[in-house]
């Protein structure tokens, strides 16, 4: 390089501008959440997924996503603010895995 400093300004302008460029493209589209995630028990809005059992215990809500494992039903948990938890299935499957479930 001798005593040309430019190429490697150049280089260093070049990577500074890349980084941002790259910053602002693949920020999250929504901005987090603080804190824990919505109670589903209060949530109005779960996406695909709706809550087939509420107020659970732990042992409880593993037990029935257990149950829903082996219908083929795809289950999630969701603790609630109270410390209890809620089984989710996708709203296409919840009337099976009501049905299954039972009361």
């Amino acid at each position: 390089m001798g005593d040309n400093p430019w190429p490697l300004v150049v280089v260093v302008v070049v990577v500074l501008l890349l980084g941002i460029v790259l910053r602002w493209v693949f920020r999250p589209s929504r901005p987090r959440p603080a804190g824990r995630p919505p109670d589903a028990a209060e949530s109005p809005n779960l996406g695909l997924l709706t809550v087939v059992v509420s107020g659970l215990d732990r042992q409880d809500a593993l037990g029935r996503r257990a149950v829903l494992g082996e219908a083929q039903i795809r289950s999630s948990m969701s603790r609630r603010r109270d410390g209890n938890y809620d089984v989710l299935v996708f709203a296409g499957d919840a009337n099976r895995a009501r049905i299954l479930l039972g009361p």
